[in-house]
């Protein structure tokens, strides 16, 4: 398979999960079958819901700040923790001036965010609090450095620590980028879970136990692993949602479901359309999902400049 096309698949993949999952973040499973059955196709976001204003295909942050960080990487040929905190600056202005353009920023990235717009530097900004916010931005780590599983375990940390410092927060980043190079790279599932989880293991042994653990949940019905595993925003939840709807289903039937499983439904999806698209490219997208999708020349764009920085290393 064409590795441009993995490259593309893989931000396209953060992209459509994110937006499918957007109208039901932070609704129970049994409120999201109620509300809209299972979600299979692109929605607004429901009056009185936090994202309301969003149409069907817009994005949250968890894509907004995957393009900054691989937009920060083009610009600066490789990973610059300080154009990152630039872009990270410039981009939360625009929400500090106008809270409509703020789409769901997480409270340990707003506040980071904030500090550093207010002057503090990104070595002192980030949050000791668990959640996925630096996870679910991880891929270009894993697509740039894919070659160098120890490269990527690196700089998938750092690039955690402007915002998120717990070590959770930072061993699930690792495990997500390492499982982006790995799909990418073209190994099987249960090699890319145990080396996911082997690289979070130098950050915190625990994280990596409960990610390990999806893969014993195999058999069950998915409803039942879905609800051992949890789905809120703590990295120990969402990360290890998102690589079992990774492992149990095929790439479309994985986002589906992790759009309807309820709590953090847009990282969820996101993050596990993330490695689906490293592993398979574009092609199991389905058109009606693409067609909605807001900002894809920027998507594209993102992709071939992550490809063409990696084929210069």
């Amino acid at each position: 398979m064409d590795l441009l096309d993995r490259f593309r698949g893989c931000l396209l993949g953060v992209a459509v999960g994110d937006a499918l999952g957007m109208p039901t973040e932070g609704y129970t499973a049994w409120e999201i079958k109620a509300k809209f059955g299972m979600v299979r196709e692109m929605m607004p976001a429901p009056e009185g819901h936090f994202h309301t204003g969003l149409c069907a295909g817009q994005f949250t942050d968890d894509t907004e700040e995957t393009l900054l960080l691989a937009e920060s990487i083009i610009e600066a040929a490789g990973y610059s923790p300080d154009r990152f905190a630039e872009k990270l600056i410039a981009w939360g202005t625009t929400w500090t001036l106008d809270e409509r353009l703020n789409r769901g920023v997480g409270f340990a990235t707003r506040s980071a965010v904030e500090s550093m717009i207010a002057g503090t530097a990104w070595q002192q900004s980030g949050l000791a609090i668990p959640t996925c916010g630096a996870a679910m931005r991880a891929a270009p780590m894993g697509l740039l450095y894919h070659t160098d599983l120890n490269i990527v375990k690196s700089y998938a940390d750092l690039q955690s620590l402007p915002t998120h410092t717990s070590a959770a927060a930072r061993a699930a980043a690792v495990a997500v980028a390492v499982g982006v190079a790995l799909s990418l790279t073209g190994f099987s599932k249960d090699i890319i879970l145990r080396n996911a989880a082997s690289q979070a293991s130098r950050l915190d042994a625990e994280f990596a136990e409960r990610l390990l653990w999806v893969g014993a949940l195999l058999n069950l019905k998915p409803e039942d692993a879905l609800g051992l595993i949890r789905n809120s925003p703590l990295a120990s939840e969402s990360v290890p949602a998102a690589f079992y709807c990774f492992l149990k289903f095929e790439p479309e039937e994985a986002l589906v479901m992790a759009a309807s499983c309820g709590g953090d439904t847009d990282s969820i999806a996101s993050i596990s359309g993330s490695l689906f698209g490293a592993a398979q490219g574009t092609a199991w997208i389905p058109e009606s999902w693409l067609a909605a999708l807001e900002g894809k020349e920027r998507i594209e764009d993102a992709a071939r400049g992550l490809f063409e920085l990696s084929a210069s290393f």
